[in-house]
């Protein structure tokens, strides 16, 4: 018979290797799961890299199809032309790429703010959409400082925010998103308006292309364009495009034939490349120049 002695060493000990096999088992779990998020994270990388380089071919795809349309429709540019067109997702190894070329000369240059010709198209082009015009003086405010006006939206306001913060100071936007930092436009409101704007480099001389315009901006060009004459526009120009403008002039009333132009130079490429469940978006601005010549001024990855 074990003595009392020899139960209780033999208890010790079972218990003993009872912690050892739980400490052992604690151990090979943690491993696993460590090596398991390591090659999760490799594989992250790997799968990010590779979608970053289809967005990237995907970008000088897109210059060679802008530069290619350049050379065959000299001076027109318009929604019938190859980089206009949407093209389904396309497969690549390990996924698929998507993208979309936007003529940026469709919409208005928050940049044109800075001048009074910039302010009235601002203000027009509120009212077709049904938002407030005096928007236009606090946004124009954003990049003068100029204390007064119907808006009083300077640094002294908005250095009383939380957080506080200054206004542009006369810099040119750099995105279309500044807006949201403007006095009065609430993110409903630059949800409504964002689509039919852009801002442009400064020292970009851009007009806005009629051929590409939509009906809104059409009517932001000039006072005499109502809706119904936008509409005749857009059927006018059909997908070919307005390659002289003198047919303007025929329309009822007449259109005159300054402050816009048949033809583009900058270009936003969309481009989201997903591979495996890595998703890659990239932004392109791109820019045309009179030899047909195209090239990237800036990218984004994630967000305009």
């Amino acid at each position: 018979m074990a003595r009392p002695a020899d139960l209780r060493q033999r208890g010790v000990a079972l218990i003993t290797a009872l912690v050892v096999v739980a400490i052992a088992a604690g151990l090979a779990v943690a491993i696993a799961w460590q090596t398991t998020l390591d090659t999760r994270r490799t594989a992250n990388l790997v799968q990010g890299d590779q979608a970053m380089e289809y967005a990237l071919g995907a970008e000088a795809w897109a210059e060679e199809i802008l530069a290619r349309d350049g050379r065959k429709y000299q001076n027109v540019t318009a929604l019938g032309q190859d980089w206009a067109q949407q093209l389904p997702p396309l497969p690549v190894e390990g996924g698929q790429i998507q993208g979309k070329i936007e003529d940026l000369q469709g919409r208005f240059n928050i940049n044109n703010l800075s001048t009074p010709q910039g302010l009235a198209q601002f203000q027009r082009l509120l009212t077709a959409l049904d938002q407030d015009p005096t928007l236009a003086a606090a946004a124009q405010q954003w990049f003068t400082g100029t204390p007064g006006g119907a808006s009083d939206a300077t640094d002294d306001y908005y250095s009383r925010l939380q957080p506080p913060y200054l206004s542009g100071g006369g810099a040119p936007m750099q995105s279309v998103s500044e807006l949201l930092l403007v006095k009065g436009i609430t993110p409903a409101v630059y949800a409504e308006i964002s689509p039919y704007l852009c801002a442009l480099p400064a020292g970009a001389t851009a007009t806005v292309n009629i051929n590409t315009a939509s009906g809104p901006v059409l009517e932001s060009l000039n006072a005499n364009i109502t809706p119904d004459v936008a509409s005749q526009i857009i059927g006018e120009r059909g997908t070919s495009g307005f390659s002289d403008l003198s047919r303007l002039s025929a329309l009822s009333p007449p259109i005159p034939t300054t402050g816009f132009g048949p033809t583009s130079n900058y270009f936003l490429l969309t481009v989201v490349a997903q591979i495996g469940s890595t998703h890659v978006t990239l932004y392109s601005l791109l820019y045309r120049n009179g030899s047909n010549e195209v090239t990237a001024l800036r990218r984004t990855f994630g967000t305009l």
